[in-house]
């Protein structure tokens, strides 16, 4: 069986590359399609464009076709994930994505990678900047406003915050440790939009990046062998 992960699709964002997805679903060969969190940007519809819904319309008939997996991202769903947080209720609009696509929302998902166990989940649970939610909105902000001047400036701030923030230090640490904890011999990850595939700790840890920034990236898993690779437009 042969597994495609995609990660940080933010469909409804401007900066969504609907199109590339569409290409990389119609060129891979796959069995399992894993939406790793993130899948919309917001639960504001009105801002999806109709090549999103199209997309959307695509993920769920691929879930009638093949195994389709959706996992939990912070922008998939407005309620509090946070350890210790009330679980949404029925109305909740953590049900809407599911809904859409037609199967339940996942915390995470486990697979074999060979004979080596692998778990596979967003990784904003390792981030300690969602606990606070106005810090967030303001680089938000601040990242929405640079782009509109330069692109290229705003996507390389973005990634020298991150960087000089050691953000994407702890979320790869605080992977690769609850990894080892669960008994894991590796970990994909999204949440950052920074590609990854590295050892640390004799963990494999492969993060498979976002749709809003280029080069875009994925994962893919066959028999022994998880990959990352990049596509460009």
């Amino acid at each position: 069986m042969r597994t495609l992960i995609l990660s940080d699709i933010h469909l409804g964002s401007r900066h969504c590359n609907a199109e590339l997805v569409n290409e990389v679903l119609d060129q891979e060969r796959y069995d399992r399609l894993v939406l790793n969190g993130d899948t919309i940007n917001s639960l504001n519809f009105r801002k999806l464009k109709r090549r999103h819904w199209e997309l959307l319309d695509r993920f769920r008939a691929i879930g009638k076709e093949r195994e389709l997996i959706l996992i939990r991202g912070n922008h998939d769903h407005d309620w509090d994930h946070r350890p210790g947080a009330k679980p949404p209720t029925v109305l909740s609009t953590a049900h809407v994505l599911p809904a859409l696509l037609e199967v339940p929302m996942r915390e995470d998902y486990r697979l074999d990678v060979g004979d080596r166990p692998y778990l596979i989940l967003h990784g904003d649970r390792f981030d300690p900047t969602l606990n606070y939610p106005m810090l967030t909105d303001v680089a938000v902000m601040c990242y929405q406003f640079t782009t509109k001047l330069n692109k290229k400036l705003a996507k390389w701030l973005k990634r020298k915050s991150k960087r000089l923030g050691g953000l994407l230090e702890l979320i790869r640490a605080q992977s690769v440790a609850y990894a080892r904890a669960e008994k894991l011999e590796g970990v994909v990850t999204g949440h950052t939009h920074y590609a990854e595939d590295l050892v640390l700790d004799d963990v494999h840890y492969l993060n498979s990046g976002s749709w809003t920034e280029s080069p875009c990236s994925y994962v893919t898993i066959e028999n022994s062998a998880a990959r990352l690779h990049h596509v460009s437009d």
